[in-house]
């Protein structure tokens, strides 16, 4: 007997960061966010009219008849978790799929797995034939992202981002004060960053140190262009990376050069040079980011050094517009 085969939207959620958080908190305490994290999933499935297929993992799978149903359930699962110490990462595609047993099968869940690993934490993405799916109210919040390579599949395949924040949420508050943290003195490497009057200092000592349009990103940048959480740059073998993980890309211009859009990639920042998140450097309404890397010790570096030892745990130093000293 032939299997019969549906129609359906297949919407993969999963958690991101999830190994970092059993280091940061311990295996019992982690285990139980995890658990909270898939038990929202699958109220926010099943709240929608989805069925929640299985969790693997840190991960879930659900099916659903209508790709507004399984939008609102993505965004709901968004909300849910701004309130939670977690953070996922959501994507859906429409095809054909066999039912059995309470599963689905077919290429349909390897293209909904695929597109929901492109995804970044805090996003949505779906391929343009779900996007055609949705209601033409819904549709106005999607915008084309990229085209990516998916196995089984001769072309590559559209991948767009669906904006899930409400308007008031859009443009994020950008607070006025830099962070007061400091952090351990440089031992081989810093980049400075600056925009307008805050500086920042990142060095080899410093986890990756997160940029962005929102408020509690390590760098928030005052660009209404910029992603929420935009970029990271880290130090890495002796070199100073940036990886662009935003919806309109990270443009790099450095001196007698063209500029180059990064995009959902991870490039290496040396010398001087400038930094468009969202927009190019030079274009109405940009306000990039000016970036100096730079080897061993300054006396600027050092200074400060009468801070407690607490204050040496955090991800980026701010410096003082005037004299570049550290703010206490």
């Amino acid at each position: 007997m032939k299997a019969a085969v549906r129609e359906l939207v297949i919407l993969f959620a999963d958690i991101g960061d999830s190994t970092a958080l059993y280091e940061r908190v311990g295996d019992v305490e982690a285990h139980r966010l995890v658990a909270d994290s898939l038990a929202l999933m699958r109220d926010c499935v099943e709240a929608n009219g989805g069925v929640l297929l299985r969790t693997v993992g840190d991960a879930s799978l659900a099916s659903f008849e209508s790709a507004d149903d399984a939008l609102e359930a993505a965004c709901d699962m968004q909300n849910a978790h701004e309130s939670m110490p977690l953070s996922v990462r959501v994507g859906f595609h429409v095809g054909d799929v066999i039912p059995d047993g309470g599963d689905v099968y077919g290429h349909a869940v390897n293209v909904a797995a695929r597109i929901a690993s492109f995804a970044r934490i805090d996003e949505i993405t779906a391929t343009a034939e779900c996007v055609n799916h949705l209601s033409p109210e819904a549709r106005s919040l999607a915008s084309y992202l990229d085209s990516i390579p998916v196995k089984g599949v001769s072309a590559p395949v559209e991948v767009w981002r669906i904006d899930w924040m409400p308007p008031s949420e859009q443009q994020t508050a950008i607070a006025i004060d830099c962070p007061a943290a400091a952090i351990t003195p440089v031992v081989h490497g810093r980049i400075e960053l600056r925009q307008g009057k805050r500086r920042y200092q990142i060095t080899t000592e410093c986890k990756a140190a997160v940029l962005g349009r929102s408020a509690e990103c390590d760098v928030p940048v005052e660009n209404d262009e910029a992603s929420r959480r935009h970029a990271v740059i880290e130090f890495s073998q002796g070199q100073c990376l940036l990886t662009d993980t935003s919806t309109n890309g990270t443009w790099l211009c450095r001196p007698k050069t063209h500029p180059v859009l990064i995009r959902r990639d991870t490039v290496v920042l040396e010398g001087r040079g400038e930094l468009g998140l969202g927009t190019l450097p030079g274009e109405e309404g940009a306000s990039p980011l000016a970036f100096r890397v730079s080897a061993d010790t300054t006396e600027g570096a050092q200074s400060g050094s009468g801070h407690d030892q607490a204050s040496k745990a955090s991800v980026v130093q701010p410096f003082d517009q005037a004299a570049g000293q550290r703010r206490r």
